[in-house]
């Protein structure tokens, strides 16, 4: 991988996307994120040619149709577009109205800045300001990837890039470079549909036991736009589904990094380009639709065994891999699971009876090293089938 510092005049910049030479839709699909007051207070900073961070294009080893691909900077360069607009000949953006196709951004195009205490619009700033914007000179930082890159690189220098305080996380980069890969994509078909609108990508979530248990997750809870919720879901789901298929725990980072395409990359091919099969999904469709079934009928949901992301890769992970579901009905394992979880919080009564107290302080003491190296996944979830059975 080859990297180099630069910088691009404004004029420039906005020529290339004029001449579809600079690809701002990315597979990272983030959307258009930014609020129109990060977008004014950004663009205030430029006209008073305070600097501004860098953007990260990158252009890919086996050729685009595309100069440049952006990495990290798309809400900044949008922010650019919408703003300058197409109401001035000296600088416009051709396309503009096209390019965004949700109406609650389209109607932000040429949006005013406050300017020498009075508000403004692009087409209202006078010829001298608007020759200085042009001039305006933004750092960027191209990268070139080639076959010889290793996993590491690739992954160490991507997370470590910021957008507005947003990170770019290893699977934004999976996704980038490994989009095409038959198992991420059957395991995005278990939980939604994408869409096109104009030149952006949606996710439609599907109404599944896939999205319903993994909804319950409050990092996912909490997630306000609809591609970062199916973001996460689908990152969440590709981890239980490589345990499902090789009984092996992970670290994030090693999962993800098998879908990023490097010479290096040559180990457990065969694993890495087939679909979800017959009987896994089998075993998924059972586990999770246990969980939907059981988040529907009581509280097991609103617990941490549904909420806390360790706790829940421990438990969906032993239904996976153990007997619990053929050893017990359904309710009684249900009853179980509820016991089980009213032992987790910090101050919760321990059982009376003392050995099951002792399996529930070991599995409690495992869970707090909320850590995901494997070692202690997998002292996790001997002792969470351990106690289960107990109960």
């Amino acid at each position: 991988m080859d990297y180099r510092n630069s910088e691009m005049k404004l004029d420039q910049l906005i020529g290339y996307f004029n001449e579809k030479k600079i690809n701002l839709i990315p597979p990272f699909q983030r959307g258009h994120v930014w609020k129109l007051p990060a977008r004014q207070e950004l663009m205030k900073n430029m006209i008073a040619g305070r600097p501004i961070p860098a953007i990260f294009l990158y252009k890919e080893a086996r050729g685009s149709r595309y100069t440049y691909n952006i990495l990290d900077g798309k809400q900044r360069l949008e922010s650019l577009l919408l703003f300058v607009g197409n109401a001035r000949d000296d600088m416009k953006v051709d396309g503009v109205w096209s390019y965004f196709s949700d109406r609650r951004v389209r109607n932000t195009v040429s949006f005013p800045i406050l300017y020498e205490g009075t508000e403004k619009r692009f087409a209202e700033l006078t010829p001298d300001v608007v020759r200085n914007f042009r001039e305006y000179a933004i750092p960027t930082i191209e990268i070139t990837l080639d076959d010889e890159t290793s996993l590491d690189e690739i992954i160490n220098l991507f997370v470590d890039i910021n957008q507005h305080g947003v990170k770019v996380n290893r699977f934004d980069i999976v996704k980038a470079i490994g989009k095409e890969n038959k198992l991420l994509r059957s395991a995005l078909l278990l939980i939604a549909i994408e869409q096109k609108r104009g030149e952006d990508v949606f996710y439609k979530k599907r109404r599944s036991a896939f999205t319903r248990v993994l909804g319950h997750l409050s990092f996912i809870a909490n997630l306000e736009f609809g591609n970062q919720v199916v973001d996460r879901m689908w990152e969440r789901l590709l981890e239980i589904v490589l345990f499902c298929r090789t009984r092996e725990h992970r670290e994030p980072r090693s999962v993800l990094k098998r879908f990023i395409t490097s010479k290096d990359g040559q180990e457990e091919e065969g694993d890495k380009d087939k679909s979800i099969s017959r009987g896994e999904m089998k075993t998924l469709q059972k586990c999770f639709g246990f969980l939907a079934e059981c988040y529907k009928t009581s509280d097991l949901g609103d617990t941490m065994l549904a909420t806390d992301q360790p706790h829940f890769y421990t438990m969906i992970t032993s239904l996976i891999v153990s007997d619990l579901l053929e050893d017990s009905s359904s309710d009684s394992l249900l009853q179980k699971l509820l016991r089980l979880a009213a032992y987790l919080p910090d101050r919760a009564q321990l059982p009376a009876d003392r050995k099951l107290a002792v399996a529930v302080r070991e599995y409690k003491k495992a869970a707090a090293r909320g850590t995901a190296q494997t070692g202690q996944r997998e002292i996790r979830q001997r002792r969470f089938i351990e106690l289960v059975k107990a109960l």
